[in-house]
């Protein structure tokens, strides 16, 4: 079992309209995620610690700075060419 920290934010982006969305809160918080557990059973624990205003089924995680997205239904292990430098960052 590895387990990888990240710095976690949300983008409250519900409005498309909106250009001013900024990521809160502005100093992520670490969370641990496992990379051998479906991202679908961790989001949950993300959501709850920042206190996103979505509702938990709008929620979607995305890596900064390039902006990919990750498969919910799929580990972080599952994903790993996806998420190299994320490795590579806490490597």
């Amino acid at each position: 079992m590895a387990i990888i920290t990240c710095r976690v934010q949300y983008l409250e982006d519900s409005d498309p309209f909106v250009c001013t969305n900024f990521p809160e809160p502005r100093r992520p918080p670490p969370y641990d995620l496992d990379e051998n557990i479906a991202l679908i059973e961790q989001i949950a624990g993300v959501h709850k610690l920042l206190e996103a205003p979505l509702k938990l089924e709008e929620c979607a995680l995305q890596m900064a700075p390039n902006g990919n997205y990750l498969d919910l239904d799929l580990s972080l292990g599952e994903q790993k060419d996806d998420v190299e430098q994320l490795y590579d960052d806490v490597a």
